[in-house]
């Protein structure tokens, strides 16, 4: 959809930069409770929110997402369906 770096690093040297360096380490270790966080407040998010305040953090978090990303991924990454999507736009565009 859009250009992208992607960083990648085979697990074995991973693992090998941990063994050499506590900066490594802590590296690691950080990254992980990073995705971490991330995952908990996405599965939160599904289990505590309206399908309107998903979106609403969506837009929030990532305002030109519309500009990059079709709909139907927008709808799925919300868990929703289309035109659920399109109602909850439509209601909010009315506010």
């Amino acid at each position: 959809m859009t250009d992208a770096s992607i960083i990648y690093i085979r697990y074995t040297d991973l693992l090998s930069l941990y063994q050499k360096s506590h900066q490594w380490e802590k590296f690691g270790r950080l990254l992980a409770q990073e995705a971490f966080n991330v995952t908990m407040t996405r599965i939160e998010g599904f289990l505590l929110k309206s399908p309107e305040e998903r979106y609403l953090d969506l837009i929030k978090q990532h305002p030109d997402i519309f500009n990059n990303v079709p709909l139907y991924h927008i709808s799925s990454y919300l868990g929703i369906q289309g035109p659920s999507l399109s109602r909850i736009r439509k209601r909010l565009s009315g506010k």
